[in-house]
């Protein structure tokens, strides 16, 4: 802050939300580019690696891991299917279970894209060290925490 001038809000909290939000549109700035000769959406690529690490997932863990609803959910995946990159597949024992998969189209484009994906998020965090990167993923991951009460 500099000397001699009022703060514009009352409270540090809500310059830090600013400050996040800033880098969060500079890195999706900086991921469009890919995201654009992929032709995917910012969800549908956090859908496809969310997968892509985790195996096959079941519709509603795919939702909580990325704290989105059933509904909003159910769009993301549906246009992935249209573009042949995921199927859903009901669960054997418990046809109320729906899983989300990748297909062999999917997997491919996960494993050619995520390399570059990487690298893009390595060069917005280099000017952390590693011990600040960690530090700041254990801070972010205590918010992400927080009970929803408000």
């Amino acid at each position: 802050m500099n000397p001699g001038k009022t703060p514009v809000f009352s409270l540090y909290s809500t310059s830090l939300w600013i400050r996040f939000l800033r880098f969060s549109l500079f890195a999706n700035k900086k991921l469009q580019e890919i995201l654009e000769t992929l032709d995917l959406t910012a969800p549908q690529l956090y859908v496809m690696a969310t997968i892509g690490y985790a195996g096959r997932l079941p519709f509603n863990e795919i939702g909580a891991k990325m704290m989105v609803t059933v509904s909003n959910l159910t769009g993301i995946v549906d246009r992935l299917e249209e573009k042949g990159l995921v199927v859903r597949e009901r669960d054997t024992e418990d046809r109320r279970i729906v899983y989300v998969k990748l297909t062999a189209k999917g997997q491919k484009l996960y494993k050619t894209s995520i390399p570059t994906f990487e690298n893009i998020l390595s060069h917005l965090f280099e000017p952390l060290d590693k011990e600040e990167q960690k530090e700041l993923g254990s801070l972010l991951k205590k918010l992400s925490a927080q009970p929803n009460t408000h």
